[in-house]
């Protein structure tokens, strides 16, 4: 089964509203990371730079969709929760978002599909996001710990 970005960001507007609002656009997906962007005018705070909280809340979206995209690719519907997260701003942003989110590890995504098929168990998945402006600088960064939920059969 094959997921397209198209169809991916279609599940994300339909199934979590807020990122419609925020205007995050998927531009690609892969098995180990995702690309996308997002315009600093929904995402913008008083003091007319990016709302931390804007993009604290898209690179945990990315990180999410990243391992979701992988599941539903391989034809499962487990859910994934953020477990732990690390952020941190390093320079107020004045622009639109390019936001990438990758995986930590390395991860056999055959090893893992097969092991949460066979078993009930969550399976913890690191991703490593980051928020670059346009003139690729570093404005944020976050660490997150997420977990694949196993099936309750």
């Amino acid at each position: 089964m094959t997921i397209s970005v198209e169809a991916f960001q279609a599940f994300l507007y339909a199934e979590i509203p807020m990122v419609e609002y925020m205007q995050l656009k998927l531009c690609e997906i892969n098995t180990h990371s995702i690309q996308a962007l997002a315009p600093i005018g929904p995402n913008i705070n008083d003091k007319q730079t990016v709302f931390g909280g804007s993009s604290s809340a898209l690179m945990t979206i990315c990180g999410w969709s990243l391992i979701k995209s992988q599941l539903e690719h391989h034809g499962l519907h487990n859910d994934v929760v953020i477990h732990q997260a690390k952020t941190r701003w390093h320079k107020a942003q004045t622009d639109d978002l390019n936001i990438t989110a990758a995986l930590s590890d390395e991860h056999d995504w055959d090893k893992l599909i097969a092991q949460l098929k066979t078993s009930r168990r969550p399976v913890k998945i690191s991703v490593d996001c980051v928020v670059h402006n346009q003139h690729n600088e570093k404005c944020s960064s976050m660490q997150g710990g997420f977990v694949v939920l196993g099936q309750n059969t």
